[in-house]
């Protein structure tokens, strides 16, 4: 009899405890389902956009880095070789058109990006590049892409510069047009700014050696028939 009266007293602990756990489970939460993270826009050429005036961020122009690009830069910095600015010429202290730079191997650099990175002019000069989009009537039919190439003393924060590489474009990418300008053939564009930055390790004068950064922008135009 004892037995049984101790076998009933276990049973009806478990069935206790049992039904604890159960209570304690009820009043758990489900587990929520979370949201989804929105990728966060990065890179150099969303870093320049975000110094743009919203005119200049027209909703027919996109920011987006290219690998290309990047790639087509560092390939042309190997014409250049640590000692360009050797002589005690300066690297800029304000951001400059590589053109407008006083050192050796640039024009190499030049050539090598446009080839590089597919680029129809061929100076990599703001005012043809701005003739090219703006007054140019032929090629409406064309994707094309144009480009610059700028140069800073590598010890400036690169946000600093790509804040004056907008200042640079912005009056060219405000200007952009949406539409050709035709009798015939009517076009709409949407266009695609690209920003690499490249650093090169240069010896400014004989006992100090610095950097530069290259930072390349690209516009690729693409036409759709209206």
């Amino acid at each position: 009899m004892k037995l049984k009266k101790i076998a009933s007293l276990m049973l009806a602990g478990v069935m206790a405890v049992s039904m604890l756990a159960g209570c304690q489970n009820a009043n758990v939460d489900p587990e929520q389902p979370t949201d989804p993270e929105t990728p966060t826009a990065t890179g150099y050429s969303v870093e320049m956009a975000s110094n743009l005036s919203d005119a200049a961020k027209k909703d027919y122009i996109a920011f987006e880095d290219n690998a290309d690009d990047l790639t087509a830069l560092e390939d042309a910095l190997g014409n250049m070789s640590w000692t360009t600015t050797a002589g005690n010429t300066a690297l800029p202290k304000v951001v400059t058109a590589v053109h407008d730079w006083d050192a050796v191997d640039t024009s190499l650099v030049v050539k090598d990006f446009i080839n590089g990175a597919g680029l129809k002019e061929n100076q990599l000069v703001y005012n043809d590049m701005w003739n090219a989009l703006l007054n140019n009537r032929l090629e409406d039919d064309e994707t094309v892409k144009y480009g610059l190439l700028y140069v800073i003393d590598g010890t400036v924060d690169v946000n600093k510069a790509l804040k004056q590489v907008a200042n640079k474009v912005e009056n060219l990418l405000e200007n952009l047009p949406n539409v050709n300008v035709s009798d015939t053939a009517r076009y709409t564009f949407d266009y695609t700014v690209s920003v690499s930055v490249a650093n090169k390790a240069l010896d400014v004068i004989d006992w100090y050696n610095g950097s530069a950064n290259f930072i390349a922008v690209t516009v690729t135009r693409v036409p759709t028939a209206a």
